[in-house]
């Protein structure tokens, strides 16, 4: 359905970047929660390649696997599209890169940046910081842990979310069910290509 807008409306756009290794129902609820709470008309999930910030940890399988579990995950939701870029870039992909590339492809747009507060503590050392903040306007995605919350300027989109890539991949290493804990359509595919069948470490 095609939603009518006013004249002069501005679309906004959620940018939802992440290893998505692999993707679960968390970062759909909080996918939806921030188009509720920030007024989104959509939301772009950005797979990343290598995280400048885990070189040392790189994605536990391949860029084609992820890709096709975020792509099953989002394929019923008309607001959630995917962008491929940053999986295919040359060494360590940053944001400030992708984005520009984005205002370039998507002119009027305001993009919101969506980031976890797992994240937030280490948002004074991204690449071009200062320019970014110039280019998007952020909001930081809380999934309960007080922990990870830090004292910050930008909206906070809460959902009490017990759930994490990490988890998963662990439970999977050790034959335990992930069932409820995925897409149906990502449950599917990992039961039949187990990518993740030997033991497995990182973070979500």
């Amino acid at each position: 359905m095609t939603t009518k807008r006013i004249p002069g409306h501005v679309e906004r756009v959620g940018l939802f970047g992440g290893s998505f290794d692999p993707v679960h129902l968390g970062h759909l609820i909080l996918a939806e929660a921030a188009m509720e709470d920030l007024e989104l008309d959509r939301i772009i999930f950005i797979p990343a390649g290598i995280s400048p910030f885990k070189t040392a940890c790189p994605p536990s399988v391949s860029k084609e696997s992820r890709l096709t579990m975020l792509r099953e995950a989002i394929a019923s939701e008309a607001r959630f599209s995917l962008d491929e870029r940053e999986l295919y870039r040359e060494g360590p992909s940053y944001t400030i890169d992708t984005v520009r590339e984005l205002l370039g492809d998507h002119p009027g747009v305001r993009f919101i940046y969506l980031i976890g507060a797992d994240n937030l503590k280490d948002l004074p050392k991204w690449h071009e910081i200062e320019e970014l903040k110039n280019l998007v306007d952020f909001a930081v995605l809380d999934r309960g842990n007080a922990a990870e919350v830090t004292p910050c300027d930008f909206p906070v989109v809460r959902r009490r979310i017990d759930l994490s890539s990490t988890e998963i991949r662990d439970r999977l290493a050790k034959g335990l069910s992930i069932r409820f804990m995925v897409p149906e359509r990502v449950y599917d595919f990992l039961m039949t290509h187990h990518p993740y069948r030997s033991s497995l470490h990182g973070n979500s």
